[in-house]
């Protein structure tokens, strides 16, 4: 059976690298050292059970995976936030390249682009959403 955890981990491991970190469900509230970027990876709507296997248990999800891109806004005097543009663009490539992600627990397909904005603390986020299915 596949368990919450596996979702989260198999999320975050596939798309580790493209910055600096990655978090599950929700960003920090502090860190210890000042990042540039990072992910949040997430399931914002309901985890479905699909079916049940021969020992009663749950062994088949659906949900939407959600990853969120973080990257910190290049702030001057003149234009207090200035969207870092090339590096929000190179992270939102690297994930969108990613897809479909496949482990060996989780099938994530469909990827849209679901939201960009300022965050109101200094990054610009983006928010990728896909349908995952566990396999």
């Amino acid at each position: 059976m596949i368990s919450i955890k596996t979702l989260y981990d198999d999320m975050g491991k596939a798309v580790q690298g493209i910055c600096k970190r990655v978090y599950p469900r929700n960003r920090p509230k502090s860190v210890d050292s000042r990042l540039d970027s990072y992910i949040v990876v997430s399931f914002p709507s309901f985890i479905y059970n699909n079916e049940i296997d021969d020992k009663g248990s749950y062994n088949d999800y659906s949900t939407i995976a959600q990853i969120e891109i973080y990257v910190r806004d290049k702030n001057d005097a003149k234009n207090p936030n200035l969207i870092n543009i090339s590096d929000v663009d190179k992270a939102v490539k690297e994930v969108m390249e990613r897809f479909p992600i496949s482990t060996d627990n989780i099938l994530v397909t469909s990827p849209q682009i679901t939201l960009q904005t300022d965050d109101g603390n200094g990054f610009s986020v983006t928010i990728i959403q896909g349908k995952l299915r566990t396999k």
